[in-house]
Parts: structure tokens; C-alpha cells; sequence
């Protein structure tokens, strides 16, 4: 009796151990799927693996690439049908991506994110068919209006000396001419792109891009905003590839310098601050002598590990943080991560004159609960433990 229920107590342990994994795709896979796997090759002995595979007797990472290509086509179409988001087509330089993670929860943000890729795509494309529509509209018209002996627009100053500039070209003018004249006088914004290659994953450089292009949204609000220069830039680099994917799409915002050179190479020592949000160092007031380095990094699986800080210290450079605690109270579920384009423009709010309180704003109501207008008494955490461990803080 003993040995008749042993290998049914081993049955139900290890049905029991299943990984997420196999049983997520085991759960979505319909008969439908496998059958036409199934009938799809010459012999059965073809689709052993996918039966093992799905029988959870092998892993992701023991397959080859192309079984792991055809469990990912398996994996979109099941998730199709459950009415998942995910994309039509993978494009061929995100394959390489979906083929090295190993847990699904990873590969179906990559799902999510290339099917909002798709998604904005065509609503781009709509957008130019319509554009091309009105185009042509406008032409017939123009040609009923001269074969009429009429002008050819009814715009007041058609005729006259003065050219007609719509709101782009005069925001764009606005712009930069302001960018300019601070370039010139050497007023300076630094963006360190040198965390690219080990912790910026492909799906975050077009939000780090977007953030980038942000800086330059509410640039009329401010008399003589900071140029901005992205150092430490990779030329062959996944920023400089999108940055050319919207200059051929006719929407990317040229404002700004690129240079392969370091912050070091192009600065005084001791001009530079690394604002980091975990250095010790609290910043009390804006030095307009000094040069401001913001680090390029949007990939949230960097797990919050202090990289712009241990940089700042390796090139041994200043380093402080923004005061946020002494004038905010974040909200329970809100992260204390500030995008790059709201990091500039607190930057440039201390640097015209605003108070720490009137600067915050430029954080959104979403993450804050609660706001001062005067800096809060609170208690570091190294005044918690310091004085068991002999840590003080120090100012700069």
C-alpha cells in the first residue's frame, strides 16, 4: 500500500510546484492552437518539445531560439484571444529582447508596450491621410478661386508685406532664440547619457527621449531658461537611433546640443553639482555659477540602486538633492521618482527667482498629498541610527 501511494502523493506535490509560467500559457493555449500546432508538422516527434514544454518537463531557457520564437507567436495568439494587448507584428530588433526573457510577465509588457507602439502608429497615419485629405481640398480650391479671378486665401494680409506665421513657427522662434542666447553666454543644463549600455532597456528610450523633447514645452514661461547639452552621447547609441526615427517622421525637437565628451571634459570640477535623489547632501538655494547634471535614466529596473550618486562620486564631483520631503508629503501609493523634464523645471523656477514651494509645483497634484509653503522639521534617517554608528551628516 505504501508503494501504491507514493507516486500519487508525488503526482499531486509536483502539479502543486507548477511555475506561473506554464500554468498561464498551459491556461490560455486553446485545443484549437494545439491542434493546428500539431497538424502543422510532418510528424509527431516534431512537436515532442512543445508537448514536453507544456507538460512543464522542459523550460523557457532550455529551448533553442526558434522553438522560443514559436512559443512567443504561440503565446501572442493565445493572448490574443483572451483579449490581451499585443501587437500584430514584433518587430525583428525586439526579437532578440522577447527571446532572453524567461518569465512571462516580462515579455507581456513587451506585448503592451509594442501594441501602444502600433497603436500610436496608425493614429499617426490617419492623422497624415487626414492632413494629405485637407491638402488636396485646398488645392481644388485654390484652383476654383484663380480660375475665378479671385485671391487665392481669404487671409487678410495676403497681399501685404507681412508673412503669416502660424502658432509653430512662432513658438519655434520663440524658442529658439531664448536657447540661443543662453548657449552663447554659457548656461548650461547637462543630461549624463552615459547609462545607456548597462541600464537602459530598449522599450524606456523613447519615454527618456519624450522627456527630453518635454524640457522645451513650457520654455516661453521663463526669461532665460538653461541650454541644454546631452553628454557622455552615444553616437551608434539607442538615443541617437530615436532621435533620427522622429527627425524622419518630421516631429523631433532639434533645440539642444549632443556631444560624446564627458561633464569633465567640458567643465571646471568644481563648476559641477550631480543632482541625485540619494545623495546626503540637501541642496538649500540655486548656484547660478554652477553647472547642473541631471543623469538620462527612466528604466525602472535599475531597482532604485544609487548609480548617479556612486558616478558622482567616482568622478568626485558635488553632489546634492532636491529638498522635496521639507516642502511635500507624497501620497501613500506615489513614487518620489521625478522625470527629467520636471527635475528642469524646478531648475529653471529657482533659477528665475521662485520660491522651493512655488518650484514644487512643477511636480503634478497626482503624486503629492499634501504641500508647504515653508520647509517642515523632519527627522533624517541618519540622525536615526547615526549616533550608534558615529554617521553625520554634512553640508557642502
Amino acid at each position: 500500500m505504501f508503494r501504491t501511494v507514493c507516486p500519487l502523493v508525488n503526482i499531486i506535490f509536483h502539479q502543486n510546484t507548477l511555475s506561473s509560467h506554464h500554468r498561464s500559457l498551459a491556461n490560455l493555449t486553446s485545443a484549437k492552437l494545439i491542434q493546428e500546432t500539431k497538424s502543422s508538422s510532418s510528424t509527431e516527434d516534431s512537436n515532442e518539445w512543445l508537448w514536453d514544454y507544456l507538460r512543464h518537463r522542459q523550460s523557457f531557457q532550455s529551448l533553442n531560439n526558434e522553438q522560443k520564437r514559436q512559443i512567443i507567436s504561440l503565446e501572442i495568439q493565445t493572448l490574443r484571444e483572451s483579449g490581451e494587448r499585443v501587437p500584430d507584428h514584433v518587430p525583428d530588433e525586439y526579437w532578440p529582447e522577447l527571446i532572453s526573457s524567461p518569465v512571462l510577465n516580462n515579455r507581456k509588457s513587451m506585448y503592451n508596450y509594442l501594441f501602444l507602439r502600433e497603436v500610436s502608429k496608425r493614429k499617426r497615419t490617419a492623422e497624415k491621410a487626414a492632413l494629405q485629405e485637407r491638402r488636396s481640398q485646398s488645392n481644388i480650391r485654390h484652383v476654383e478661386l484663380a480660375a475665378a479671378g479671385l485671391p487665392l486665401t481669404n487671409y487678410p494680409g495676403y497681399k501685404s508685406m507681412f508673412r503669416q506665421l502660424s502658432g509653430g513657427h512662432t513658438d519655434r522662434f520663440i524658442r529658439d532664440n531664448k536657447l540661443i542666447t543662453q548657449a552663447r553666454l554659457g548656461e548650461q543644463v547637462l543630461i549624463d547619457c552615459g547609462f545607456e549600455v548597462e541600464h537602459a532597456r530598449s522599450k524606456y528610450v523613447s519615454k527618456l527621449v519624450d522627456q527630453i523633447e518635454f524640457f522645451f514645452s513650457n520654455i516661453h514661461a521663463y526669461h532665460s531658461p538653461s541650454f541644454v547639452t546631452l553628454c557622455n552621447f552615444a553616437i551608434d547609441g539607442q538615443i541617437q537611433r530615436e532621435f533620427a526615427r522622429r527627425h524622419v517622421q518630421g516631429r523631433s525637437i532639434a533645440c539642444f546640443e549632443t556631444t560624446e565628451a564627458s561633464y569633465l571634459d567640458l567643465f571646471d570640477k568644481q563648476q559641477l553639482i550631480y543632482l541625485s535623489p540619494h545623495s546626503p547632501y540637501e541642496m538649500s538655494e540655486y548656484d547660478q555659477n554652477a553647472v547642473y547634471i541631471i543623469g538620462a535614466i527612466v528604466d525602472t529596473s535599475v531597482g532604485g540602486r544609487p548609480l548617479t550618486l556612486a558616478k558622482a562620486k567616482r568622478d568626485n564631483i558635488k553632489h546634492q538633492r532636491l529638498p522635496l520631503e521639507q516642502y511635500l508629503k507624497f501620497g501613500g501609493g506615489a513614487s518620489r521618482t521625478l522625470s527629467l523634464d520636471k527635475v528642469y523645471n524646478i531648475l529653471m523656477g529657482l533659477k528665475h527667482g521662485k520660491s522651493w514651494s512655488e518650484a514644487f509645483r512643477a511636480i503634478p497634484d497626482r503624486k503629492v498629498a499634501e504641500r508647504f509653503d515653508q520647509a517642515r522639521p523632519y527627522r533624517k534617517e541618519s540622525d536615526r541610527w547615526g549616533k550608534w554608528t558615529g554617521i553625520r551628516t554634512q553640508e557642502v
